[in-house]
């Protein structure tokens, strides 16, 4: 009953603080993603204190507008943001479109039902309230700080776990050869999946030097994120960031061409290297990496039967049994990469989606990157996510979809930006002649 009242007290302040601020609302959003990690029932009902947050923030944001001329005014924003990115939009169509369908092709209609709410449609509104709320390269920052902020404190219990094991669970615990920290997930890759993106957004905060303070906590938070995923065994999450931060130097002229002689030469050297542990990790040559490649190849031999819709949402761990090769091992939620995911759970229209969304971040991204600084630092950041991705599933977590849905966000904040500078600049020359 405490911890019910507890939570109920924290919705109440929470709901206030967006009303009075709901640019500061968006900021504990983001800084809270964990919160996910809070369950209990609501009217029966069960919910997440994550999911909370966000039904207060999509409320405000839709009494918030106290008349008929501010709801037309959102209205007519989204509806411009629309035509200005109608690719986008058409690929997030088609991706909603089939996850919806994928409820009716689930076994488990009600899971289904929970899944679709918290992976699908809730990030894609707070994608929307992001795109017509952010206004300033400051309210972009804070957005960006609150999730450096809260990387650095998950990064901080993963570090001191590591040496005193304070919450982690005893699998990961009881063998001092493999244990694994954990942070608040009680799973290791969590934290790999989690903080390797935020490394290329703290970059781009130190590279702005706008605020001290956000300087400063950026700064620690790198090497304690990159030692949390170290500390976490994390292998996918370490090369997403050497591959986020190695396309940050490419992007660059000054580092471009060391960084290409570089990686080479590690490259080689790796692969010319008869005994590695680096280099059974990436060719998936341990029991890690034979794990995945036969839950991949279940995964296609499922999919080659169930081309079209997948196996619906909720469904795969139920549905690919028949399938397993290896019986004894236990059956994970998900087949371990981002693109055979999203085809089993919502079918080959939203694996079209999908990728369609991801063509139009890089595309739009690349004809701009030049124009805009924190431009190349999302394309570094969903690099990271598309390549921890390879071996893993950075999309399919209450706080993962929602750190996914803000970097489309940003991009297409972004693009207003420059667009509205170009027109100031053309304008003021146009003045002078």
């Amino acid at each position: 009953m405490l911890t019910i009242s507890l939570i109920r007290l924290f919705i109440i302040i929470f709901a206030l603080i967006v009303w009075q601020r709901f640019e500061l609302g968006l900021f504990l959003l983001f800084f809270l993603l964990p919160a996910y990690l809070i369950r209990f029932k609501f009217f029966g009902f069960p919910a997440t204190l994550l999911e909370m947050m966000i039904f207060v923030i999509i409320l405000i944001y839709i009494v918030g507008a106290k008349n008929d001329i501010a709801i037309k005014t959102k209205l007519l924003d989204i509806k411009s943001k629309i035509k200005q990115n109608q690719s986008l939009f058409i690929a997030i169509f088609i991706f909603l479109a089939a996850t919806a369908i994928s409820i009716f092709i689930s076994i488990n209609t009600k899971s289904a039902l929970g899944e679709w709410k918290a992976f699908y449609i809730e990030p894609i509104l707070i994608f929307l309230i992001l795109i017509t709320s952010i206004k300033s390269k400051k309210q972009t920052n804070n957005l960006i700080f609150a999730l450096v902020l809260g990387g650095f404190i998950t990064g901080l219990l993963a570090v001191y776990q590591k040496f005193t094991g304070w919450y982690v669970p005893w699998e990961f615990w009881e063998n001092e050869n493999s244990y694994r920290v954990t942070g608040w997930y009680g799973f290791p890759n969590a934290i790999g999946l989690f903080l390797a993106p935020i490394i290329p957004l703290a970059l781009y905060l130190i590279k702005q030097k706008d605020n001290v303070w956000q300087c400063i906590i950026s700064i620690i938070s790198i090497p304690l994120g990159i030692l949390a995923i170290y500390f976490a065994k994390s292998t996918g999450g370490l090369i997403g960031v050497v591959a986020g931060i190695g396309l940050l130097m490419i992007i660059s002229k000054k580092t471009r061409w060391p960084t290409i002689i570089f990686g080479a030469i590690f490259l080689i050297g790796l692969f010319l290297s008869p005994e590695n542990p680096i280099k059974q990790e990436l060719l998936l040559q341990n029991r890690s990496g034979q794990l995945r490649v036969a839950m991949w190849g279940e995964t296609i031999e499922f999919l080659s039967d169930h081309p079209i819709f997948g196996a619906g949402l909720a469904s795969y761990k139920t549905l690919i049994y028949p399938y397993r090769i290896d019986k004894w091992i236990e059956v994970f939620h998900h087949p371990h990469n981002i693109f055979l995911t999203m085809w089993v759970n919502i079918g080959l229209f939203g694996l079209i989606g999908f990728i369609w969304i991801l063509v139009w971040f890089y595309r739009t991204g690349i004809m701009h990157f030049k124009k805009n600084t924190l431009t190349k630092y999302l394309l570094a950041t969903m690099l990271v996510i598309i390549t921890t991705g390879l071996v893993d599933s950075p999309y399919i977590k209450n706080d993962l979809s929602i750190l996914f849905w803000l970097l489309p966000a940003l991009m297409i904040v972004n693009l207003q930006s420059i667009t509205e500078s170009i027109d100031y600049q053309q304008k003021n020359e146009n003045k002078i002649y």
